[in-house]
């Protein structure tokens, strides 16, 4: 289907290609027949086809990539949403650790003074037996009536 013929020389257009001296080849595709309106319209559909689909990838691409930004959008959305919620969690699990520490001081405390009330009623209570032993001396029987208990 080759419809072109070459030239092996034609002095004419080696001069005007800028080709000079004596035996210097030049090759001149010369057409062997002129094309058709057919042929050029032919091309000239296959043209508009190839725009057609190069436009339709780009509208793809375009699509592509303005669904990438939705969903990078989305993801950004996301993370600030999740950076809050970490910092709420902090901020409840910080409030939370306060409260603690303030129970357990308070728990201490109260420890403490049960601990202080409990060394003041042994005190009282020795104080108390102390008191009974020596006020309420009881001397066994046998030692009363001066008699052993044999």
């Amino acid at each position: 289907m080759d419809q072109s013929r070459r030239i092996e020389s034609d002095p004419v257009n080696a001069l005007a290609s800028g080709e000079h001296g004596a035996g210097s080849e030049s090759k001149v595709v010369v057409l062997g027949s002129v094309p058709t309106a057919t042929k050029w319209s032919s091309l000239l559909d296959r043209v508009r086809g190839a725009a057609h689909y190069i436009r339709a990838v780009e509208d793809r691409a375009q699509d592509y990539e303005v669904r990438v930004q939705e969903l990078v959008e989305q993801v950004q959305a996301d993370l600030r949403d999740a950076d809050a919620k970490v910092r709420a969690a902090d901020q409840r699990t910080e409030e939370a650790h306060a409260q603690a520490a303030m129970l357990i001081q308070a728990a201490d405390e109260r420890a403490r003074l049960a601990e202080e009330r409990a060394a003041s009623a042994e005190e009282w209570l020795r104080r108390i037996s102390e008191t009974i032993e020596s006020e309420f001396v009881v001397e066994p029987a046998a030692r009363r009536t001066g008699t052993s208990g044999t």
